[in-house]
């Protein structure tokens, strides 16, 4: 049925492309062009109502990418004023990364950015096709997660909660 076995690597990796596309411009259009990595503040909102930030180390394991490329966001995110580095009180040589009342009042922008770009996107899919989109989406996870058992909610296994509260 499917004559290029490469073909759904290169859709999901064009879609990717196009939906970041989609949100950066969203952002953009709502006045928060310096927003590259909405999920990193997604992430450290949630874990600063948690208690605390977050190394950056963790912030790369959460939202599995590299530490080099944590890094870049990062401060670009701290130049715009969005996160900020403190000293950690329990090792001073460590730095943990924390969200500014900047970026927390950017975060429900980001959702708003998110939302439509995902709207955009499944535009003319029944919920029946969302519904199985995301199931296979989930399995794709599951099937490039190291481990022997998917990490349970959705959300969790990408290391945060980007749905509404």
């Amino acid at each position: 049925m499917n004559p290029r076995p490469d073909l759904p690597g290169i859709l999901v990796h064009a879609i990717h492309r196009l939906h970041r596309n989609a949100v950066q411009t969203k952002l953009s259009a709502m006045g928060l062009e310096g927003v590259g990595s909405p999920m990193i503040l997604m992430l450290l909102k949630r874990r600063g109502a948690e208690g605390g930030g977050a190394y950056q180390r963790e912030l790369a394991d959460a939202l599995r990418i590299s530490p080099a490329a944590i890094a870049m966001s990062l401060q670009s995110l701290e130049r715009a004023g969005y996160v900020a580095r403190r000293e950690d009180p329990g090792d001073q040589r460590r730095k943990r990364v924390v969200i500014t009342p900047r970026g927390a009042a950017a975060v429900e922008t980001c959702r708003d950015a998110l939302a439509a770009a995902d709207a955009q996107m499944l535009a003319g899919f029944t919920a029946q096709e969302r519904e199985t989109l995301t199931a296979l989406h989930l399995r794709m996870l599951d099937n490039l997660t190291p481990g022997d058992s998917p990490a349970g909610d959705p959300f969790e296994r990408l290391g945060c909660n980007c749905s509404r509260p």
